[in-house]
């Protein structure tokens, strides 16, 4: 498992934390708990890499899976104070851009294209 530690405090907006909340309450009955947890790690400043897998695979509304997908773009912009990883070699892609009205496909190249 890989992620990245950042100062939630010093980085995150009060609409970026409540749309955390937001999300967790939608997903919390219906999601994984894996993905669930990791929602919450946001809280505490861990930003797992495989968040957006996991929204992936609990098959969530495609509204709730791009709004995933923003928060979790907002969040990867933060300093990293630190970042663990499990030495997985990503293969490179070509970059895609985020935008608001992607569909499940775009999204995974788009977390694909970002490391």
């Amino acid at each position: 498992m890989s992620y990245s530690l950042f100062n939630r405090h010093a980085n995150m907006s009060k609409e970026t934390l409540y749309e955390i909340g937001d999300i967790i309450n939608e997903v919390r009955w219906d999601g994984s708990f894996e993905l669930t947890n990791q929602l919450f790690g946001l809280y505490d400043g861990y930003l797992y890499d495989e968040l957006l897998i996991n929204a992936e695979n609990a098959d969530l509304p495609k509204e709730v899976f791009r709004r995933i997908i923003k928060v979790w773009n907002t969040c990867r912009t933060y300093p990293v104070l630190h970042r663990y990883t499990d030495e997985v070699e990503v293969a490179e892609v070509e970059p895609v851009e985020y935008s608001p009205n992607m569909g499940i496909a775009e999204g995974k190249a788009y977390l694909a294209s970002i490391s």
